[in-house]
């Protein structure tokens, strides 16, 4: 036996401290860096993903900027082509004759109803009188002189000009107006022709959007940052957040179209986008606070704390254990190798846990197709529960039918086919309850009889199962994750944790996904939108051309045929009046059909009695095409006129009757029409042709091929038309 001196033994044991002292000390400064490698990782995820939701936010801007300015634009250009047509259509009319003139009022009014976001068209003389307007006929008392939209087209023609929000004079609501110069071939200021739009209409398009808490909406003038629109609306309509104009005139020299600045609203900095509206001095500007990325972020990262939370405790826990392990007996050093041991496995199964979830918050991050979503998080599910069958399951909404499903060998397919899943895990499809079963002993037979399932080779069974539901934010459940084992209790309140984890960040995914989907529709459907729009511009060119000839041609005739300026101007307002009818019908089926009914009861209502018998109409439902309304609707004029005039509606007991039939044809449909009169006084054949006899004879036979036979009986007058109505290629939908 060998035995050491007492200083030798002093020595031996101040080694042995020294080294246990190093290895602690060493220990230390290994946990201490672990500490901080575990706080940076978590500080660098946190700081991407406020970086990913800060440029999510800032393209969420831009796109809803693009979308409303484009939005904004086509209204513009419709308002312009509105403003045009009221030009035109008093076009060689004095003031007071635009003042004074019912028709014309009709038709602007007839513009104005077709226009949903237009409140009133308004016509102001070059005093800025209200001369005529689609509120009401007469116009009331009012004068514009006042208005921007007015004094900024006296001395040169600002094109199409939008003016300040105001609270109108007439209508008592908040509005702006649009204005475009009246002017004469001189050039001389002639007043404005204007609209006024409510602010509501934008309202309720731009509450649509989907943005963050506290973003807001602005239509503006680039010139003088004047606000016209902004959503969400304040409560007086007109009293609008200010705009730092100094900072949106810096962004627009950088870049003049579209761009993303900062600039400082109401004391509170916001970050904006901004989208010029078409070639106008408009421009929409969507904006948010600058940390409006905080509420998502923190719900995001709280995750992630979580997991690095647990990580650094345990890891801290480990440090202080293994220092002060170094201190002690040299007998417990078996006893803190296997503590050791047990806390790094532990470590090692939380961190690989939190990199699957990063994993699959990465790859969910960037993906938008909702398959590969639903894949990669069951597949992710899977991993981290150790399961041996997943399946993701639709919610209520979709009828919770199975849509993917991952297994780990051959026969759990058949053995989780045979649960009834839905039943067993109710709570989860209806209520969104995470549903936890450690063991499933009797599950529904093939047969209907339930039975205690015995495992074989070839046929496993399920006997642990956990149904987690994935919530969207609005608080519906879009779907459940579907996992089992055939191991009892297998699932316990970890598998909870980290697949709450899990569906926390598949529930962000399927949102986006969904919000993608939602912005290639709306896409789809503004290209669509335009190039209906542009079909239906070339048809008005199209149907306006049509329409002077057929003006022109009726005054020619009817100078050839009227005896004085009194009877012209008696038959030419009359038929204008009758083409104006017939155009209304078609305008309100954009200028694709008009029903023949209507052109009867329009033309004839006015001379039918206070029981209904005077007139009698007869017969099914046609729909003319616009090529033919036309003509048939002046031919029904003239008829009309003639028997007001001449025959059968010219006593008080004469009485008309109008019959037609409708049959198919090879090249269209077949119409029969007879008008018949009686009741009047005694017919005779005129000595002379006239319009209506020109019209009837000449003009349906020219443009419709029609066979018209005229018999003038002495009971009364009894025309037979027969032809055949085309119909028109079909020009794509309309607007």
């Amino acid at each position: 036996m060998q035995f050491h001196s007492p200083s030798e033994s002093a020595n031996l044991s101040q080694k042995r401290r020294r080294r246990s002292l190093a290895r602690g000390r060493l220990t230390l400064g290994m946990g201490l860096f672990g500490v901080a490698f575990i706080l940076l990782t978590f500080g660098y995820i946190a700081w991407e993903q406020r970086n990913r939701l800060i440029q999510r936010n800032e393209d969420d801007l831009r796109n809803a900027a693009f979308f409303l300015a484009d939005h904004t634009e086509r209204l513009l250009e419709v308002t312009d082509l509105t403003l045009k047509q009221a030009r035109a259509l008093m076009q060689g009319q004095s003031w007071d004759q635009v003042e004074a003139s019912q028709p014309l009022w009709q038709q602007i009014q007839a513009v104005e109803e077709a226009l949903p976001y237009i409140d009133d068209v308004w016509l102001n003389d070059p005093s800025g009188r209200l001369r005529l307007t689609s509120a009401q006929f007469p116009a009331p008392e009012s004068n514009v002189s006042g208005r921007d939209a007015f004094t900024a087209q006296v001395n040169r023609d600002q094109g199409l000009f939008v003016g300040e929000p105001i609270l109108g004079r007439v209508t008592k609501a908040p509005t702006f107006m649009i204005s475009r110069r009246l002017q004469g071939s001189d050039g001389a200021f002639g007043g404005i022709a204007s609209v006024t739009v409510n602010l509501s209409y934008f309202y309720d398009y731009w509450s649509k959007l989907r943005l963050p808490r506290g973003s807001r909406v602005v239509l503006m003038r680039g010139s003088d940052a004047e606000v016209i629109a902004q959503y969400p609306p304040p409560s007086d309509g007109l009293s609008f957040a200010p705009i730092d104009k100094s900072a949106f005139d810096a962004a627009l020299r950088t870049t003049s179209q579209a761009g993303l600045y900062s600039f400082i609203s109401m004391g509170r900095e916001r970050v904006g986008a901004y989208r010029q509206v078409g070639a106008m001095p408009l421009y929409i500007n969507v904006s948010m606070p600058q940390d409006a990325y905080w509420r998502p972020w923190f719900v995001q990262t709280r995750l992630y704390g979580a997991f690095a939370l647990v990580a650094l405790l345990a890891l801290l826990a480990l440090t202080t254990l293994a220092s002060q392990q170094f201190h002690e007996q040299a007998a417990n050093a078996a006893l803190l190798e296997r503590q050791v041991s047990l806390r790094t496995s532990e470590l090692r199964t939380e961190t690989a846990a939190l990199e699957v979830l990063n994993r699959t918050g990465s790859v969910l991050a960037a993906e938008l197709d909702l398959d590969s979503i639903i894949e990669s998080v069951v597949d992710a599910g899977v991993e981290l529960t150790e399961a041996q069958a997943g399946a993701f399951f639709y919610g209520t909404a979709q009828g919770g039918k199975a849509h993917y499903g991952k297994f780990s060998s051959q026969g759990f397919d058949e053995a989780f086919a045979a649960l009834d899943v839905w039943a067993i895990c109710a709570p989860a499809f209806t209520e969104g309850n995470t549903v936890r079963l450690n063991n499933i002993p009797v599950e529904q037979g093939y047969d209907g009889t339930p039975f205690t399932a015995d495992a074989t080779p070839d046929r496993p069974v399920i006997r642990s199962l956990m149904a987690v539901p994935i919530q969207l934010r609005n608080g519906g459940t879009h779907g459940v994750l579907v996992f089992g084992h055939e191991r009892s209790g297998m699932f316990n309140a970890r598998s909870e944790r980290l697949l709450a984890g899990l569906t926390s960040q598949a529930a962000i995914a399927l949102e986006n996904s969904r919000l993608y989907r939602n912005a290639q529709n709306e896409i789809d459907e503004r290209k669509q939108a335009q190039t209906q729009q542009s079909l239906l511009i070339r048809e008005l060119h199209h149907r306006v051309k049509n329409t002077l000839a057929t003006v022109q041609a009726v005054v020619g005739a009817t100078a050839r045929s009227a005896l004085n300026i009194d009877d012209f101007y008696q038959a030419f307002v009359g038929r204008i009046i009758s083409l104006a009818n017939t155009h209304s019908l078609l305008t309100e089926a954009v200028w694709q059909t008009a029903s023949l009914r209507d052109i009867m009861e329009k033309e004839l209502r006015p001379y039918n009695d206070m029981r209904g018998q005077r007139i009698t109409l007869n017969g099914p439902a046609v729909e003319l095409p616009s090529d033919a309304a036309v003509p048939i609707g002046m031919a029904i004029h003239e008829l009309t006129t003639n028997a007001a005039k001449y025959g059968a509606l010219s006593a008080s007991r004469g009485k008309v009757s109008v019959s037609w039939e409708a049959e198919a044809a090879d090249e269209g449909t077949r119409l029969k029409l007879v008008w018949e009169e009686s009741g009047g006084p005694e017919v005779s054949a005129p000595t002379r042709q006239g319009f209506g006899s020109r019209l009837l004879h000449r003009v349906l036979a020219t443009q419709l091929n029609a066979k018209v036979d005229m018999d003038f009986r002495p009971e009364g007058l009894k025309v037979a038309l027969d032809t055949v109505l085309r119909q028109e290629p079909n020009k794509g939908p309309s607007l």
